[in-house]
């Protein structure tokens, strides 16, 4: 067995629970850590080595870039071990669960969010996405299921396996073409295969925040519809109903900045957080 970790002893840990399957045919397992004075969990996600190459590449990307980022918004990795069959990577525990499971539940219960908890979730998102853009790293599937809830309520991101490291000085070398991602949250010029930067990243994070304040997806109709209808219909930003729900109307600015079909039109991250409004908004959320 080789490894390479953070002040963990792996003969302390004791298995606790399988959290699911993973990709490849691996798995996601809880372990307690028994040294822990704090009692604290951690979870070990194993990947076979019998899986496909893309999955060993998969697995490296996320480890190269977990290994190389530390902020408080994004999922805590404190690194992997070997054993005779599989890679293990050790990440910390997300007490409460995944976004996309906390915005399933709030819309069975019809339970609306205040603007003051929509804008601290959207704050946690935005400053760990920035943090990333700052170090030339695009996300590329950014989704309510890939943010994480901690024990206090606070968002962190995480699966990085398909993130993008951009190493190129120039901004126009820096785009990219692959298409990666999940459809519903795919940026236009992502899904269409065109060239795109780190605003293929701002797009997702308004759908999300969309779905913060209204309890549903902005496009799954038009998305179910098919692709050639939705080319047939002009676009135009989704309408938040800010009267409603008690919102101010720099909640449906701040929507519009980032969901923009063309990427000239759609505000960098950076500008976003750097706008009166939105700094307003997130004033009063503090």
């Amino acid at each position: 067995m080789s490894f390479k970790f953070l002040n963990i002893d792996l003969s302390q840990l004791e298995f606790e629970s399988c959290l699911g399957s993973g990709c490849y045919g691996g798995s996601v397992c809880l372990y307690r850590n028994r040294k822990d004075k704090r009692n604290r969990r951690i979870v070990v996600k194993s990947i076979p080595y019998n899986s496909p190459e893309y999955a060993y590449e998969t697995v490296t990307k996320e480890h190269t870039i977990l290994s190389q980022v530390n902020h408080p918004r994004i999922l805590r990795y404190f690194g992997f071990f070997q054993t005779n069959d599989s890679w293990n990577m050790i990440t910390e525990f997300a007490e409460r669960g995944n976004l996309a499971e906390f915005l399933h539940r709030r819309k069975q219960q019809g339970a609306f969010l205040t603007q003051r908890v929509v804008m601290a979730k959207y704050r946690d998102m935005a400053e760990a996405l920035q943090y990333l853009h700052q170090r030339k790293v695009i996300h590329r599937d950014l989704k309510p299921g890939n943010v994480l809830i901690d024990a206090d309520n606070r968002l962190k991101l995480a699966d990085f396996g398909i993130a993008k490291i951009c190493t190129n000085v120039s901004l126009d070398e820096e785009m990219n073409m692959t298409i990666v991602g999940t459809p519903l949250f795919m940026a236009p010029e992502v899904a269409s295969g065109k060239r795109y930067d780190y605003k293929s990243d701002v797009w997702p994070l308004g759908v999300i925040f969309y779905e913060l304040c209204m309890l549903e997806h902005p496009f799954v109709e038009r998305f179910l519809e098919g692709e050639e209808s939705m080319e047939r219909k002009k676009f135009s930003p989704p309408q938040i109903d800010c009267a409603r729900h008690g919102f101010s109307r720099d909640m449906q600015s701040l929507c519009e900045m980032m969901i923009q079909v063309e990427p000239k039109q759609r505000w960098t991250l950076e500008k976003i957080l750097k706008d009166d409004r939105v700094v307003g908004l997130m004033e009063r959320e503090m």
